[in-house]
């Protein structure tokens, strides 16, 4: 139990070590993430999988982007355990966008990457806050997998977006290219 808390704190203060960037394939995060992902749900959830075979690759610390990916699809699972979809699927996705602004910083190319599930979607008094640490809409969640991401893609200078509705959640990360 102390290992257990001892962790969650190490997780709610954010990364101990700074990111070292290397140049990363994003495909190859994505799948190691549909990879655990099916391993975890042991096929209950189908993972579709739409890449652009044209994107580059980022400049990035790999364990951060999968950490990154892998709280977003992990929310996806849970939202779908307790839905009744006959067919629960998560759909991965990446493409190129082009003249896309991250706080105040025009970027001429961006890998967009969407999390999408046919869940439930996330309950209205919570979607304005599903960032903040703590806050969670399961009682078993500790509310610190979708504030990690935030924390690990803005390292990358990139942004998280959340579009909610019933049947289709999606959770886009946007990466620049040109850093």
């Amino acid at each position: 139990e102390t290992d257990r808390l001892c962790s969650l704190v190490d997780r709610l203060l954010g990364p101990t070590t700074m990111p070292k960037f290397v140049p990363v394939n994003i495909h190859e995060v994505l799948e190691h993430v549909a990879a655990l992902a099916e391993a975890e749900t042991r096929g209950a959830v189908t993972i579709k999988r739409n890449y652009d075979p044209s994107i580059p690759e980022i400049s990035g610390d790999r364990g951060q982007l999968i950490q990154a990916v892998l709280n977003i699809v992990r929310n996806s699972i849970q939202a779908l355990r307790t839905s009744k979809q006959k067919r629960p699927t998560i759909k991965l996705a990446t493409k190129i966008q082009r003249h896309f602004t991250i706080g105040k910083v025009h970027h001429k190319v961006i890998c967009r990457i969407d999390i999408i599930d046919n869940g439930p979607g996330i309950p209205e008094d919570l979607i304005d806050r599903i960032f903040f640490p703590m806050i969670s809409g399961r009682a078993e969640g500790s509310g610190l997998g979708l504030p990690i991401a935030q924390s690990a893609i803005n390292l990358h200078h990139g942004l998280i977006e959340c579009e909610n509705g019933k049947g289709e959640t999606r959770f886009t990360i946007y990466l620049p290219l040109d850093i």
